[in-house]
């Protein structure tokens, strides 16, 4: 099933769900461009439709990288980049715009950050993962991440070595550590339990 006509020199970067709840649409740029715009000026549309234009490029090696939406101005936005740096800002940081604008600085890029990998909603009681070119699966504590202003670089968030970089975000639920509680075992039933595997499983077994 076909979800959006593309361009010969397009192609899908992500599909979000939008709810009535939700205010503001925001879009990110491989280059640190990005735009906030109104829910309702990218009208509803076939299935099949073009679309319509959310952000035009200063670059034109630049393209879109990701998108999230916001649902009220104090929501926080997370951007990461291909070398790790990212910026936790206040959604109301970013000036509304119409869509279809240039946007504005979303990171301030630099050889040390290169370039802008994906936006995610900061969700304290959720962790960011990131996943590299190497393979591998970064977990970061989002309570962690301070916050930022908005025209900044940001600070170090997941750590990548030489020629590896990340290249994808996304939320995901929090590590719980699972540690075995002893503290609840009395002695007696301790001994009967290693009593019962003895039975089972006996250390001494002669080879007939």
């Amino acid at each position: 099933m076909r979800a959006i006509t593309l361009d010969d020199d397009d192609g899908l970067v992500t599909a979000k769900i939008v709810t009535q709840e939700a205010k503001n649409l925001f879009i990110v740029t491989k280059k640190g461009m990005c735009i906030r715009f109104e829910v309702g000026d990218a009208r509803e549309i076939g299935r099949t439709a073009r679309g319509v234009t959310g952000i035009r490029f200063k670059e034109e090696n630049d393209c879109v990288v990701g998108a999230a939406v916001i649902y009220n101005d104090q929501e926080e936005l997370l951007t990461v980049t291909e070398k790790g740096i990212g910026k936790r800002t206040t959604a109301e940081e970013y000036r509304l715009q119409n869509r279809g604008g240039k946007g504005v600085i979303a990171m301030k890029l630099t050889p040390k950050t290169a370039d802008l990998v994906g936006v995610v909603i900061v969700d304290e009681d959720k962790d960011l993962m990131a996943l590299t070119s190497s393979g591998k699966m970064i977990r970061v504590d989002m309570e962690t991440i301070r916050k930022a202003g908005r025209n900044t670089s940001g600070v170090k968030v997941v750590s990548v070595e030489g020629k590896d970089v990340v290249q994808s975000l996304a939320r995901c639920p929090k590590e719980e550590d699972e540690e075995l509680d002893i503290e609840g075992i009395d002695e007696e039933s301790a001994t009967q339990d290693i009593s019962l595997l003895s039975d089972e499983n006996p250390a001494s077994e002669e080879l007939e």
